[in-house]
């Protein structure tokens, strides 16, 4: 799917540009979501880029994935990659990732308790010293 083919308002046409009328931020998520759903798997930030460039900005881009992820229409992968949550593979890698954050989680919980009874240790091998 082409950006260009949505319908949106022409306002100056002639052999050499046509001149359309920006999407609104509801147009926006919609065309975003549609783009992402149409290429059946996962997009990259640089290729949302591409597609959108003259049509949106970085910011307004970033807006609309914004409003997609929060809506639970897509999901961010590695990488700066987006997808919805049906695609093939996805379901995976984001078991994947969580796996990783909760493994992550859980060692920095670990290293935190075995500084704190490292301290506690040297702090009772002070007291007995005085």
């Amino acid at each position: 799917m082409s950006v260009n083919s949505v319908n949106l308002k022409v306002i100056y046409e002639d052999e050499d540009v046509i001149v359309m009328k920006a999407p609104t931020e509801e147009e926006l998520v919609e065309l975003v979501y549609k783009f992402i759903r149409n290429k059946g798997r996962p997009v990259t930030w640089k290729e949302l880029r591409k597609a959108f460039s003259g049509t949106a900005g970085e910011d307004r881009l970033r807006k609309a994935l914004s409003k997609l992820r929060l809506m639970g229409l897509i999901v961010e992968l590695r990488g700066g990659r987006y997808a919805t949550p049906d695609m093939p593979g996805v379901e995976e890698e984001l078991s994947q990732q969580k796996r990783r954050q909760l493994l992550r989680e859980a060692m920095s919980l670990e290293w935190t308790m075995f500084r704190r009874s490292n301290s506690h240790t040297k702090s009772s091998r002070m007291e007995a010293v005085n």
